[in-house]
């Protein structure tokens, strides 16, 4: 069975709240009211009221039982995370300060004044090496690296499995908390049968959205061709309007402004993207053409008119996922990958007594009357991929460049590809 780490599931529609219940003791140990404050999130905001109504009460008492033999922190996310998946919704999942998507939902939901008190009104910043990894039967796997993160500097390549982080198993912040801005030793293998291999890199401590915003810029490159230039950038997050910023003033004037194609990269991170973002494709925007005294010209132009690709996989979910189906419904661009995740509902983020945290789905979602919850979009072209010991090799990137390189060509030809 695969299990996503890191993942962070953001809703399209980010509500501008966050609530405190005061019934468990902030002691962790008090785990069968804590247990009690979260069913009473759930049964007065869950956006399923029926299944809360019909569902829950057996569900609660089953687990009820369970929590009362729990005897760590551990042990007691794994038990609340088993009940809430049992509501069969996404969004919806308890975050301990051991969570990467703790600190990445707390950064989102910063402005909030009881996320700002959480965090004493200082900075959200947590440890982190710059990657994203999958669990397959038991085994970790570095799904996606960061560009111009501290793994990416210290040589390690999606597909590799992690061993151990100092001798220890991989864990995604408590491995790296004591360890920030020293020297941590990660051992991996890049084949089934390799050998075993010892690398270093240094932990940082960094606030999760400017990461994602410093991977989408490193991100950004022009992949050569002897006939044409494919432009690429990896849009990690999408729950603010900086990460759209930064692909129009790509393209508008930056390094993506002269290429014959793009290749927008949605896998991987954050949702919340906006509906609106869609708008880079809409041709009926003029363009600002200038000529100044001395002969100097320019052209401002921050929309997309070439061929385009939306690159997708099962990780790519809420907002992204709207693009997604937006850019399939009205041929905007096309999308290339595996069928995304099918996280589209709305949800809100609830800070708990103890100062854990709740994710909850509050409510459901229509795109243009369509249901993509627990459905999900289907790619243009389906690219199946396993991540375990790629080498860093990426077939579904491969297949956008192979396929924008035949739309260019058909274009010159006036041949359909």
């Amino acid at each position: 069975m695969k299990k996503i780490v890191l993942i962070i599931f953001i809703s399209v529609s980010l509500i501008c709240s966050c609530h405190t219940y005061s019934i468990a003791s902030e002691r962790d140990e008090a785990y069968p009211a804590l247990f009690e404050e979260i069913c009473q999130i759930v049964e007065e905001n869950f956006y399923d009221a029926s299944l809360i109504q019909e569902q829950f009460p057996s569900i609660k008492a089953e687990y009820k039982e369970q929590i009362a033999t729990a005897s760590t922190p551990a042990e007691f996310s794994a038990m609340v995370n088993a009940m809430l998946g049992r509501l069969n919704s996404s969004h919806t999942y308890y975050l301990t300060p051991s969570d990467y998507e703790y600190y990445h939902l707390a950064a989102v939901f910063a402005f909030l004044p009881a996320i700002q008190e959480l965090f004493d009104h200082q900075e959200i910043s947590y440890p982190t090496v710059g990657i994203m990894t999958e669990t397959i039967d038991n085994q970790v796997f570095i799904a996606s690296v960061l560009p111009g993160g501290v793994a990416e500097q210290a040589g390690l390549l999606s597909g590799d499995e992690i061993i151990a982080v100092n001798g220890a198993p991989y864990q995604p912040i408590d491995l790296f908390k004591a360890h920030v801005g020293k020297p941590v030793e990660i051992v991996i293998k890049r084949s089934s049968d390799g050998v075993p291999q010892a690398l270093t890199l240094t932990p940082k401590r960094i606030n999760p959205k400017v990461e994602m915003l410093e991977a989408e810029q490193a991100s950004i490159r022009v992949i050569e061709t002897p006939e044409h230039r494919i432009g690429y950038i990896h849009i990690y997050s999408y729950a603010g309007q900086e990460y759209h910023d930064e692909l129009i003033a790509a393209i508008a004037w930056g390094d993506l402004k002269d290429v014959d194609a793009l290749i927008i990269d949605l896998r991987y991170g954050l949702g919340g993207a906006d509906p609106t973002y869609l708008n880079i494709f809409n041709p009926h925007v003029p363009v600002i053409s200038w000529v100044d005294r001395r002969g100097n010209s320019g052209r401002y132009d921050p929309q997309w008119r070439k061929p385009a690709v939306f690159l997708v996989n099962k990780t790519t979910r809420s907002g992204k996922e709207i693009l997604v189906f937006g850019a399939k419904q009205y041929q905007l661009a096309t999308v290339i990958g595996e069928r995304t995740a099918g996280a589209v509902v709305g949800a809100t983020l609830f800070r708990l007594s103890n100062g854990n945290l709740l994710y909850l789905a509050v409510r459901s979602s229509l795109i243009d009357g369509v249901n993509l919850e627990g459905v999900g979009v289907m790619p243009d072209i389906e690219i199946p991929v396993d991540i375990r010991y790629c080498q860093g090799q990426d077939k579904q990137l491969e297949r956008a460049v192979e396929y924008l390189l035949e739309t260019l060509r058909s274009q010159e030809t006036g041949v359909k590809s």
